[in-house]
């Protein structure tokens, strides 16, 4: 197939086909529909077989509440004392007074996160507001301080979880590295950086979004490679031997030994919707290749994929040659006399 030669896919069947010209139609639907139904049942598994892992990390000990140790008694302290409290004392205590709405709310949140027993906190709380009222700061520290240690082992339960979470994700992206554009591997991985670095601000809806992310670009990479094994498909059945040679950047290539000593390259794009192809150049005589290359691409659209023709050698096609299976056998005789605009060579076939 002469020259480089790009097409534009969709997963679906062509709407546009006349009976006749593509026969295919019910087969190409069904193909499609099969192909739909098994990314359906893969995406689902791949999402059960997530959240068991993630509530594997947030089960048992791992997220217990933890009930915040209460303080002796708070005592009360009477006017006298009160009156001789030094002024950096009563300093301190109305520090703490405009201190406590925002420390209430802290601890909030790891109450609405399961974190920390409701009532402890609240009667830790009550206490601490006791002893700001009478003016007793020492006792209100203690309160704080019995908070503040709870704190402390909520943070420390989370780092144990939250390192399993970012393994479980970093293993994630590593196994799907290779088959994804580098410039999404890098924008995953700086995520995941970013939320190491501030673990201890992460909700679980973070990371739930985030795996949601990744299996997106996993469905992405695997659509592609299906479609990759479809056309090495198509072209094995018309006679020729092909195979996936790598991963490239996201793109999957396929090499086709359409010719001795010089293969034909095929690149799916990352993004499932550009087929490149280069071939040789100048082969004169030889038509086969040419005719077998539009045959391939018609059994690949009969696995449920719309292809158009829209560039060759750097420039457009004609609108009325892209929909390659709607004239083909026109296409095959004369495009290439009609792109080059030569009259004599209208009824040759494509060279290779």
């Amino acid at each position: 197939m002469s020259g480089q030669k790009t097409f534009s896919v969709n997963a679906g069947i062509s709407t546009g086909s006349q009976p006749g010209l593509f026969d295919g139609i019910a087969s190409a639907l069904q193909a499609y529909e099969k192909r739909q139904r098994q990314e359906r049942e893969t995406a689902i598994k791949r999402e059960q077989d997530i959240q068991q892992k993630i509530a594997q990390f947030r089960s048992g000990a791992t997220r217990k509440k933890i009930v915040v140790q209460q303080p002796q008694q708070v005592k009360s302290i009477n006017t006298e004392v009160n009156q001789a409290l030094s002024q950096d004392a009563q300093r301190q205590v109305q520090n703490l007074k405009m201190q406590l709405p925002k420390i209430k709310s802290e601890y909030q949140i790891l109450i609405d996160r399961q974190l920390l027993d409701h009532a402890s906190v609240q009667q830790a709380i009550q206490k601490t507001e006791t002893a700001l009222q009478n003016n007793n700061f020492t006792d209100a520290q203690t309160c704080l301080q019995t908070l503040d240690n709870a704190r402390i082992q909520v943070i420390q339960q989370l780092k144990t979880e939250w390192t399993k979470q970012f393994e479980f994700l970093q293993s994630r992206l590593n196994n799907l590295q290779s088959s994804l554009p580098d410039h999404i591997t890098q924008q995953l991985q700086t995520k995941i950086n970013r939320m190491c670095n501030s673990w201890q601000s992460i909700s679980d809806e973070e990371i739930e979004i985030f795996h949601q992310e990744i299996s997106t670009h996993e469905s992405q990479a695997e659509q592609v490679y299906t479609a990759a094994k479809n056309l090495v498909a198509s072209w094995q059945e018309v006679g020729y031997v092909a195979k996936i040679t790598e991963i490239n950047d996201g793109d999957v290539v396929i090499n086709i030994e359409t010719h001795e000593g010089v293969n034909t390259q095929m690149r799916i794009q990352f993004n499932g919707q550009q087929i490149d192809l280069a071939g040789p150049h100048d082969e004169e005589g030889d038509s086969s290749c040419s005719s077998r290359t539009f045959d391939v691409i018609e059994l690949f659209q009969q696995q449920g994929y719309q292809v158009e023709w829209t560039g060759w050698n750097g420039e457009p096609v004609d609108q009325e040659w892209r929909n390659v299976d709607m004239g083909i056998i026109s296409v095959k005789t004369t495009m290439e006399s009609d792109f080059n605009k030569i009259p004599e060579r209208r009824s040759e076939s494509i060279g290779d």
